[in-house]
């Protein structure tokens, strides 16, 4: 075989060692030691790229296999006092919008906000019109009532006949006013109908007029003064037809007060009528049972309408604070009545998560703070679970009464609330970096074998020195506290 030339000229910049020129019958083929040809250079570059895969695949598996560094911690076995956190808002434990059972004007306000009042302290006065002609009217039916039976009591005297005869021609004298006044209103409806279809002519007339000026000025055959002129004239006859178009619905409701005016004057024609035919008959038992019976339903009218105007004195049906004036004085009062009142004794709500229920009693002992007054605090006590839970936030509403509440403590208010579900009780204290969720359950990890194992743990809210654990794990078993990315049958070593 020929031997191969080294050449010196343009060396690559791999250095190789030395070799001899003359190559044995394995020499790969196309391979140039110094020089070199393309084909040595791509050799190169491969037998490089596999010394560098095959290093990373060493190192890749490496770290696979290694252990994890890991701190390791057992539980701390501690007594401790369990509490359920949240915050909730102060209200009274009743709470009302105090107003009249009638409607009405405000007519005086006895009490400004942040008034304290006893039961029965008359806070409002409501102004109800109706009410007042209601008891007028219930007298009157009272008076005519006691009259009439007093009518039917006694024999028929003369006086009496020509009395009620007279009142007879009185009421029927009226009636007949009233058939007068109802053919005036009509015959005024007439008129008042006439004279609007002459406007409306007119108001037509002068809307054609105005058409035509309009187009004479646009054609500068009249002036401007005179289609202002027109339009006048047009808007003018508007107002007129507006004007009777409002008259005719005066007359018409003319006839309507003068028809129903009729109405009552023939129904006090057959009253009077019916009374004189009672005295010319004379008194019967029937007519007095009857008499009597009036008086009875009069009173009783008349004793309601009382008890409806005592109802527009606004009072208070607890002791309490006033918070809020709805409706000054003058105002209408509305459904919000005339003022808010809270109960003297005052209570707060909560809501917990649903998750707390089994360990939630009623008559539990709370620790209720404010920030706004620093370490001021005070006790409650729980005095009412919720009926139900609220599916959509998953949370149940408690209701705490405070123990001897502070002066500070006020309607509205949010708070702070500790409630005391424990005292005293032995749990294992972890880290809180040591737990993390996994699903809907609380998960830590422990060694086993040198390999990070998953337990499901039972926890307490987390307090400043860790979380209390309930079941789950023992006191010996060794947790691992800092969990972050760490898997389960990672192997793991303590540092």
């Amino acid at each position: 075989m020929k031997a191969l030339q080294v050449v010196e000229k343009n060396p690559v910049a791999l250095d190789v060692p030395s070799v001899s020129t003359e190559l044995g019958p394995h020499r790969p083929e196309g391979l140039t030691v110094r020089g070199g040809s393309d084909n040595t250079k791509k050799w190169v570059i491969r037998i490089t790229a596999a010394v560098l895969i095959t290093a990373a695949g060493l190192s890749i598996l490496w770290y696979s296999q290694r252990a994890t560094q890991v701190t390791l911690t057992q539980p701390k076995q501690t007594s401790i006092t369990e509490t359920i956190a949240s915050s909730g808002s102060v209200g009274g434990v009743t709470e009302t919008n105090a107003g009249s059972q009638t409607q009405g004007i405000v007519e005086a306000l006895y009490v400004d906000e942040g008034s304290t009042v006893v039961r029965g302290q008359q806070l409002s006065l409501i102004k109800n019109n109706v009410a007042d002609a209601q008891i007028v009217q219930a007298q009157g039916a009272v008076s005519t009532a006691q009259t009439q039976l007093e009518q039917v009591s006694r024999g028929a005297l003369a006086s009496d006949i020509d009395a009620s005869m007279q009142q007879v021609r009185q009421t029927q004298a009226v009636a007949e006013q009233q058939n007068a006044l109802i053919a005036q209103a009509q015959q005024n409806v007439l008129q008042a109908r006439s004279l609007l279809a002459q406007v409306e002519a007119e108001r037509d007339l002068a809307k054609t007029e105005l058409g035509r000026s309009t187009s004479l000025v646009n054609s500068g055959v009249i002036s401007r003064s005179e289609f202002d002129q027109a339009k006048t004239t047009y808007l003018v006859a508007v107002k007129k037809v507006a004007a009777q178009n409002q008259a005719i619905s005066l007359a018409q409701a003319g006839t309507r007060s003068a028809q129903a005016g009729l109405k009552s004057a023939q129904a006090n024609v057959k009253t009077q009528q019916a009374r004189l035919k009672t005295i010319q008959l004379g008194a019967r038992p029937e007519d007095v049972l009857v008499a009597r019976r009036r008086i009875s339903e009069a009173e009783n009218a008349l004793s309601v309408a009382q008890q409806q105007a005592a109802n527009a004195i606004v009072v208070a049906p607890f002791a309490g604070t006033v918070t809020k004036i709805n409706a000054q004085v003058g105002q209408t009062v509305g459904s919000t009545g005339v003022l808010t009142l809270v109960s003297s004794q005052l209570e707060i709500r909560l809501e917990v998560d649903e998750s707390n229920l089994s360990s939630l009693k009623v008559g539990q002992e709370a620790v209720i703070s404010s920030a706004a007054f620093g370490d001021s605090t005070f006790r409650g006590s729980v005095s009412e679970l919720g009926a139900a839970v609220d599916q959509t936030r998953g949370t149940i509403e408690i209701k705490v009464v405070p123990i001897e509440a502070p002066e500070w403590l006020r309607p509205g208010q949010t708070v702070d609330v500790n409630i005391i579900t424990a005292e005293n009780v032995s749990r294992l204290l972890i880290p809180q970096t040591a737990v993390v969720r996994a699903g809907d359950e609380n998960v830590v990890f422990i060694v086993v074998d040198g390999k990070a194992v998953q337990r499901t743990v039972v926890t307490r809210p987390a307090t400043k020195d860790g979380v209390p654990v309930i079941s789950g794990i023992g006191p010996d078993d060794l947790i691992i506290s800092d969990v972050a990315g760490l898997k389960a049958g990672a192997k793991v070593q303590a540092k």
